[in-house]
C-alpha cells in the first residue's frame, strides 16, 4: 500500500498592494525587544457632500468631516499602550486644532485595563464608543448627538470575567473641547490647555455588558447598560454639562452577512434650556457581496418632556431648520451604502436620510439630506 506524505509546509501569502501600503504606518516592530514592541501612525479623513432639501430651505456642500493624525505606541511586553492623535478641521484652516485622544492605557493582565488621559466617556456602547471608522452611517444618530458627550480628560477602569464584562470612570467636565456656532457647528475654538484646569465639576459613568452569542448561537450577541452621572458646574463645565444623568442599553448582533444594532438613551435633570429625553435607533446591514459592498438602514425617534427638549442634527439639518431646530418629537429614516475597497479602511459611502421635527406650533423640520462621501484611515 503506498504510503502519501503530508505536505506540512506552510503557505506563504504574498500581501496584496493595499497591504504593503498600509504596512508603511508600522514605523518600528520588534516583539524581543523589551521596551518597545511597537510604533504605528494612525491617521483618518472622512470626506463628504451633502445636500439638503426641506420645506424650511436648502443647502448644500462639502465637508472636511474629520481629518486627524497622530500615533500608537506598544510598551513593556505590550502592557502598555499610548495614543495621541490631534484633529484639523474643516477646509483646513488649522491644521492644528486641538488634542483628539491623549492617553495611556496599562493591561496587567488579560481581564483589566486602566486608561488615563483625554478619551471617550464610557456611555453609549456602539454610537459613541465604537469608531466612526466601521460606523456604516454618515452621523450619529440625532438623540445621541444633542446629550453634549465628548472626549473628556479622566480615569477608567475595564474588566471582564467569562461572559460578563463591567467598566466605570470618572472625568472632568471643564475638558477643552470644539465650541459650536449657532446650528452646533464647529468654530475650532478652545479653552485654556488641552487637558483642563480640573476647576469645573465631574462625571462618573459605570456599565455593564453581557455576551450571549453562545445561547443563539450567533457570530455576536452583546447587550450593554452603562449610566452617566454629572454633577455639572454651568460656569466652568466646557462637556458633559447638559444633563445630570444618561442611561443608554444596546443590543448588537450579528450572524454571517446580517448584523443588527438597537440602542436607546434616557437623559435626566436637564440645564434648563432643555427637558428630560428619551431616544433610540434601529439599524440593520446586509452584506449582498460580503466585504465588498454593505446596505445599511436606520430608523431613529427621540421625544421630550418639554416643548423644545429635542434638538436636530447640526449636520446638517439644522442649517436650514426653523424655531432653532428645536422641538419635541422626532423622526428620521436613513438609507444607504458602503463600498469597501480596502475594508473601512478605505471606503466609499452614500446615504439618504428623511426627517422631521416636531413642535406644539409646527414642524420645526421637514426634509431630506443627500450623503456620498470617502472614509480612510489608517
Amino acid at each position: 500500500m503506498a504510503v502519501i506524505a503530508q505536505d506540512l509546509t506552510t503557505e506563504f501569502l504574498e500581501p496584496n498592494t493595499f497591504d504593503k501600503l498600509w504596512g508603511h504606518a508600522t514605523l518600528y516592530k520588534d516583539d524581543l525587544n523589551p521596551i518597545l514592541q511597537e510604533f504605528k501612525l494612525r491617521g483618518r479623513y472622512h470626506g463628504q457632500y451633502w445636500d439638503v432639501d426641506a420645506d424650511q430651505g436648502s443647502q448644500s456642500d462639502w465637508e472636511d468631516r474629520r481629518s486627524r493624525f497622530g500615533f500608537d505606541a506598544k510598551l513593556f511586553d505590550k502592557k502598555v499602550e499610548i495614543r495621541a492623535d490631534f484633529q484639523s478641521n474643516d477646509g483646513f484652516n488649522d491644521i492644528y486644532d486641538g488634542l483628539v485622544d491623549a492617553y495611556v492605557r496599562w493591561k496587567p493582565n488579560a481581564w483589566l485595563s486602566i486608561t488615563a488621559g483625554k478619551t471617550k466617556p464610557l456611555i453609549g456602547h456602539y454610537d459613541w464608543l465604537e469608531s466612526t471608522n466601521t460606523q456604516p452611517t454618515f452621523e450619529r444618530s440625532q438623540i445621541f448627538n444633542q446629550l453634549r458627550v465628548n472626549r473628556a480628560t479622566g480615569l477608567s477602569v475595564e474588566g471582564t470575567k467569562d461572559e460578563i464584562s463591567w467598566r466605570a470612570g470618572v472625568y472632568s467636565n471643564d475638558t477643552p473641547s470644539n465650541t459650536a456656532d449657532a446650528n452646533g457647528i464647529s468654530t475650532g475654538a478652545f479653552g485654556d490647555g488641552e487637558f483642563g484646569d480640573f476647576n469645573g465639576g465631574w462625571s462618573f459613568s459605570l456599565g455593564a455588558g453581557y455576551d450571549f452569542k453562545h445561547l443563539l448561537n450567533l457570530e455576536k450577541a452583546d447587550f450593554r447598560l452603562d449610566w452617566l452621572h454629572s454633577d455639572r458646574d454651568a460656569a466652568e463645565d466646557l462637556v458633559l454639562n447638559r444633563y445630570d444623568d444618561i442611561l443608554s442599553s444596546t443590543l448588537w448582533l450579528k450572524e454571517g452577512d446580517i448584523g443588527l444594532v438597537i440602542e436607546g438613551y434616557y437623559a435626566t435633570g436637564a440645564d434648563g434650556t432643555y427637558a428630560d429625553v428619551f431616544g433610540f435607533f434601529i439599524q440593520p446591514t446586509y452584506d449582498i457581496i460580503p466585504k465588498k459592498i454593505q446596505l445599511v438602514g436606520r430608523y431613529s425617534f427621540a421625544h421630550s418632556d418639554g416643548p423644545l427638549g429635542v434638538s436636530g442634527q447640526s449636520r446638517y439639518e439644522r442649517t436650514v431648520s426653523a424655531n432653532g431646530g428645536r422641538g419635541d418629537t422626532y423622526h428620521s429614516v436613513y438609507g444607504g451604502a458602503q463600498y469597501f475597497i480596502y475594508g473601512d479602511k478605505l471606503k466609499l459611502m452614500a446615504g439618504a436620510e428623511y426627517a422631521w421635527l416636531e413642535n406644539e406650533a409646527a414642524d420645526s423640520y421637514d426634509g431630506l439630506t443627500l450623503l456620498t462621501g470617502i472614509r480612510f484611515s489608517f
